[in-house]
């Protein structure tokens, strides 16, 4: 049902589960948070800090006999504003609620604007390195105060109360979830699995429509000494996310709760989907760099984003182009395909082996 805010216990195994769509002011038209109507009253994940997105929630709330200031804890898939934007919001409209999220993502959410801003201004230096023109890094460079803008206007810093792991145990009075740490998507990306439901909590690592996306950024402001290269340590995304799919393989889940797209019902096909798509990208950039070895020439990740994308994207299609192409690099040089040298104007250059 279009515009359909509250899906009441849309799983026979756990009535006490409800899923509410809210607002998003881009990209996807919703996302999806989960409300747990047991002791402790919980949500996991809360959407974006936006007046439409409160209306959302008050709005679902009410309609199951609840207000915002009842809400007693608050479980976070990960430390995206999309995912954690509302939790100060709810505090300041009177919940005493304690904020859960895995140890890895609980920088971003305790300290939000000072990691985006950090994150922003490193990616003209990764996308520098990765061949980037002059004229995409200004247009970068140009966009990154209106990118933070947009990051803080929907995403608010708030305390952490548990830094969760792997393998601890979410609780309520009449059943319980176990924490699986699957970073790709961010560092501190969880899954909540509810094994005697046959219900696992994926977040926006294996979604209904479409798939996940994965970070990459630096994770110190000095070289690696031990790399060749002399770059600078970085969380690489997609080589993690690969790893976490493939983890996920061959599970007996009966529904996927994702953060997009509705419920799934075949989980362990999507799970084998979202691979795919990713292996088969893989796959078609191995192809290009054999051909160019082939004709002794090596390529940067901006060489790539020209020869396998339409000209003239938008600028956050581009940015999502070369980060896909940065990742992939990433797993081609992890599984021992191709050589990477930084040249002398400091560019990253990659040629297969």
């Amino acid at each position: 049902m279009p515009g359909r805010v509250l899906h009441r216990s849309p799983l026979p195994e756990r009535p006490q589960i409800h899923m509410l769509s809210l607002p998003l002011e881009w990209e996807l038209e919703s996302t999806q948070v989960y409300f747990i109507e047991d002791d402790p009253l919980t949500l996991i994940d809360t959407g974006v800090k936006s007046r439409a997105s409160l209306a959302a929630l008050e709005s679902a709330l009410d309609e199951l006999g609840y207000g915002v200031a009842d809400i007693e804890r608050v479980v976070l898939t990960h430390g995206h504003r999309d995912h954690f934007g509302l939790v100060e919001t709810l505090r300041e409209r009177g919940a005493r609620l304690e904020c859960w999220v895995h140890e890895a993502d609980a920088p971003m959410v305790e300290d939000f604007e000072s990691v985006v801003r950090a994150r922003l201004g490193d990616a003209l230096e990764l996308f520098r390195e990765s061949g980037a023109t002059s004229d995409v890094l200004e247009r970068i460079e140009d966009d990154r105060f209106h990118a933070l803008d947009q990051n803080l206007a929907e995403g608010q810093s708030t305390r952490v109360d548990r830094a969760l792991r792997e393998g601890d145990r979410v609780e309520w009075k009449d059943f319980a979830v176990r924490v699986l740490h699957s970073p790709g998507h961010t560092p501190g990306h969880l899954l909540l699995e509810d094994e005697a439901a046959g219900l696992l909590f994926t977040g926006d690592q294996v979604m209904g429509q479409g798939v996940p996306r994965a970070e990459t950024f630096y994770l110190n402001a000095l070289p690696d000494p031990a790399d060749a290269c002399r770059r600078r340590p970085r969380f690489q995304g997609l080589v993690e996310l690969r790893r976490s799919l493939r983890r996920l393989r061959g599970r007996s889940d009966k529904w996927l709760l994702p953060g997009f797209g509705g419920l799934v019902r075949r989980a362990d096909r999507t799970v084998r989907d979202t691979i795919l798509y990713y292996d088969v990208r893989l796959q078609r950039i191995d192809r290009g760099l054999r051909h160019l070895a082939a004709m002794d020439q090596e390529v940067t990740a901006f060489d790539l984003r020209t020869a396998l994308f339409p000209p003239d994207e938008s600028l956050e299609q581009t940015r999502v182009q070369l980060l896909l192409l940065i990742g992939a690099l990433d797993c081609l040089e992890q599984d021992g395909l191709i050589v990477t040298r930084r040249r002398s104007d400091g560019v990253l250059a990659h040629r297969h082996r």
